[in-house]
């Protein structure tokens, strides 16, 4: 691997501050990877947008006049943490309201809606839109959804175009999902990209291979096939957004041809040549093209097309002016510019786009205090650790201590299990339990429940993606449970990893309106399996190290199983029948751990 670097730890804070300094209107907040404008109009609605890193110019790039105002930035191809976007809505909330741009990711989705509850609950107008303009993978209409990609480039253009010409939150909203509504993109990839913590590309294919319908993280896609002519692809992908569209003759539309970060500008164009003809014959008229990088994978060399059907209105908010670290068009400094703003600005009062109304009542915006522990406190546990029948507090810490560095140690292979998702499992989880081990001393540790609970804040907080949420949510129900409980038998242990498994079912139910259970695809396979079988080890009065190696292989076979199916939520749940011969990463993650801490609990003296 060869980059531009110093670490991977400190890739994405250097980028932001790189951006930041290079343009001086922007703001880049450190502690919680907030890239905002300096200056943020309280009479304006907010729109705010981000996810993982390694998508350059998106997020951040695109925070400016005339189109977002905030990019949260997660860790490479990671969502940022709940308490990053809390921080970010709370520090640029106007009264006329805030409005969220999500991808439909599942990390992206959860940690924003959950960051918007906590808003919401200090009298913070939020609202979301999500992006799912990826027509890649035919069965993920079935599963979790279609994922959002470049498509977003045009909602934060249409939406920040009407939020700042004056529209209120209801009027943003409904902009951003028509613009949604009309806006599909297709990706091919002819190879991986590399992360910087990983150091070896996400996925392998042959020279003279191409993947058909890649994601932005290197995910997947349709099908893995021969490299075909510029021509031959373009035939192909506009076919297929045509007919998901429903674009006909006559029809028009915003062109987007998007580099994913290793494609010369050259193909590009000579790409959107090869897509503009395809365009025309089909009697489609083009209003207006880009063609750049606007959403990259890393180093991925490959492109997608977007395409978004225009009326009067989406035409207007398209054209209207914009000025950003990537987009810039349009201006106010001479009489021509003016009177171009002051057509747009008639079409769309005769379109009935209302401006923002002022508020009688100045909302009222009190921060939200997140509880955070004392971290100079030092809590030290009590006695002597002991492993028998029972595992008593000081040896459950020990046990925890061994998972983090299970964990730490199995990063880049957990990476490498991740090639049906986001490719970034491995450092989403060891991210936060190398900050737990970091933060270790200052976890209390009065029972086991109140240890647990104590680690399930460093996790939520530093696990990127939607692993934050997932192991969090896993970690605080198994501490509720084990409240009070300072020796462990196997029927506590078991029930310690039903109520994780609880969390985890919760914690979807909350963001998806569905829980994930056995046969989703999901670390629930590997879960569920282990804790049902702890419990009934405990049950048939089997030794604690017996129920708890028993409660391994039937996670470890739990989580082979899922190699035989389709997932339906989950890291893989938009990638469809590719996911059938790859187990779930979650799960084998699992399926690892547990395997170590049986063997360490065996063999402790």
């Amino acid at each position: 691997m060869k980059k531009i670097m110093n670490t991977p730890e400190t890739f994405v804070y250097e980028m932001c501050h790189g951006l930041a300094k290079a343009h001086p209107e922007l703001q880049f907040m450190e502690k919680y990877k907030i890239v905002k404008k300096k200056d943020i109009d309280n009479n304006k609605v907010v729109l705010i947008s981000g996810g993982g890193s390694g998508h350059e110019p998106a997020h951040a790039g695109f925070v400016g006049k005339g189109m977002i105002d905030c990019a949260v930035c997660g860790d490479i191809f990671a969502s940022p943490s709940q308490v990053q976007v809390y921080n970010a809505i709370s520090e640029c909330a106007t009264d006329a309201g805030v409005l969220m741009i999500i991808k439909n990711y599942s990390g992206d989705c959860m940690n924003f809606n959950n960051a918007a509850t906590d808003a919401k609950e200090d009298g913070i107008q939020v609202d979301a839109v999500y992006v799912n303009d990826d027509i890649a993978v035919k069965d993920s209409l079935y599963t979790v959804g279609r994922r959002g990609v470049a498509g977003t480039i045009f909602v934060h253009k249409c939406a920040g175009a009407a939020a700042e010409m004056g529209m209120n939150l209801a009027d943003v909203k409904a902009v951003a999902n028509k613009t949604i509504d009309n806006v599909r993109s297709f990706g091919f990839a002819f190879s991986s990209c590399t992360p910087p913590a990983k150091g070896t590309p996400i996925f392998e294919i042959a020279d003279d291979e191409m993947e058909f319908g890649v994601g932005i993280h290197g995910e997947p896609g349709r099908k893995t096939m021969k490299i075909e002519s510029a021509d031959e692809i373009a035939k192909n992908i506009v076919a297929d957004l045509i007919e998901d569209l429903g674009v006909k003759k006559g029809d028009e539309i915003a062109l987007l041809i998007n580099g994913f970060g290793a494609t010369p500008l050259m193909e590009l164009y000579l790409f959107n040549n090869s897509v503009s003809i395809e365009l025309e014959k089909a009697g489609i008229s083009i209003h207006k093209t880009l063609v750049g990088n606007y959403m990259t994978s890393i180093d991925m060399a490959g492109a997608s097309v977007t395409i978004l059907k225009v009326d009067d209105q989406l035409k207007s908010l398209i054209d209207y002016p914009v000025s950003t670290p990537a987009l810039t068009w349009g201006g106010v400094a001479n009489a021509q510019g003016q009177a171009a703003i002051d057509a747009i600005d008639a079409i769309a009062k005769a379109l009935n786009l209302t401006p923002c109304q002022k508020e009688e009542v100045k909302i009222k915006k009190v921060k939200r205090k997140v509880e955070e522990d004392d971290l100079t406190a030092v809590y030290k546990v009590n006695g002597t650790p002991k492993i028998g029948e029972t595992i008593n507090t000081a040896a459950f810490i020990e046990i925890v201590d061994k998972m983090a560095d299970v964990i730490i140690e199995n990063e880049i292979p957990f990476c490498d299990a991740d090639q049906m998702g986001d490719g970034d499992f491995g450092m989403s989880i060891a991210k936060g339990f190398k900050q737990l081990k970091v933060d270790w001393n200052s976890r209390k540790k009065d029972d086991i429940g109140t240890f647990l609970m104590s680690c399930s804040k460093i996790i939520k907080e530093y696990c990127g993606g939607a692993s934050g949420p997932i192991w969090g949510a896993a970690f605080n129900y198994a501490g509720k449970s084990a409240l009070g409980i300072t020796d462990a038998t196997l029927g506590d242990m078991a029930k310690i990893l039903q109520a994780a498994n609880t969390g985890v079912y919760e914690i979807g139910k909350k963001s998806f309106g569905k829980g994930a259970v056995i046969g989703d695809k999901t670390l629930v396979d590997a879960l569920k399996p282990c804790a049902d079988t702890l419990e009934k080890a405990s049950n048939d009065n089997k030794s604690l190290t017996d129920g708890l190696v028993l409660g391994a292989a039937a996670a470890v076979a739990g989580s082979d199983s899922t190699k035989t199916f389709t997932a339906k939520l989950g890291r893989a749940g938009t990638v469809g029948e590719k996911s059938i011969g790859y187990p779930d990463a979650g799960a084998y993650g699992l399926g690892v751990i547990f395997t170590e801490l049986a063997e360490f609990v065996k063999n402790y003296k």
